[in-house]
């Protein structure tokens, strides 16, 4: 499997214990690899994630994908939950992701969490909405503002109500 035809595409990779994540990706080589992280192994990256070859079992570009995501074919996916399980710092990292697409999955993410119906435990909820805050301040995306803003809004209505 060419790893490097992907660098810079959204995709979606299935690992080997078929675990899915769909982001957009920048390719690093086993040279690249060996120096940062001591892994001499290529590897693909989404937001702070790597995905090395030997545990890929399969990578579909989702370049050529339209739909009401995008190219993403849902809201946000696993690599959204999982860095909201992380904590603040896997909040951080979504919420400030070079990659714009991804901002907007944390949020989406982030709201699915502020959801009444959830059963799942929102972690650092004040931290994470300071961050928010911190990012209307920085971001010159309206929609990131806007959602950002409108997350912030729903956790203060939910607090007055309990």
């Amino acid at each position: 499997m060419d790893l490097r035809k992907f660098d810079g595409q959204c995709v979606r990779i299935t690992l080997q214990c078929g675990d899915v994540y769909d982001g957009i990706c920048t390719y690093n080589d086993q040279e690249y690899d060996e120096h940062e992280f001591g892994v001499p192994e290529e590897s693909l990256e989404m937001m702070n994630c790597l995905f090395y070859k030997s545990d890929i079992k399969t990578v579909e570009s989702l370049e050529d994908h339209t739909g009401p995501y995008g190219r993403f074919l849902d809201p946000y996916g696993k690599l959204e939950e999982e860095a909201v399980q992380d904590g603040i710092m896997g909040i951080e990292d979504g919420l400030f992701c070079e990659e714009n697409e991804h901002v907007i999955r944390m949020l989406r993410c982030l709201d699915e969490y502020l959801n009444p119906d959830n059963r799942q435990d929102f972690p650092c909820p004040n931290e994470t909405f300071n961050v928010l805050r911190e990012l209307i301040k920085t971001t010159d995306d309206n929609e990131v503002k806007e959602e950002a803003k409108r997350l912030i809004d729903k956790w203060e209505s939910s607090k007055i109500q309990n």
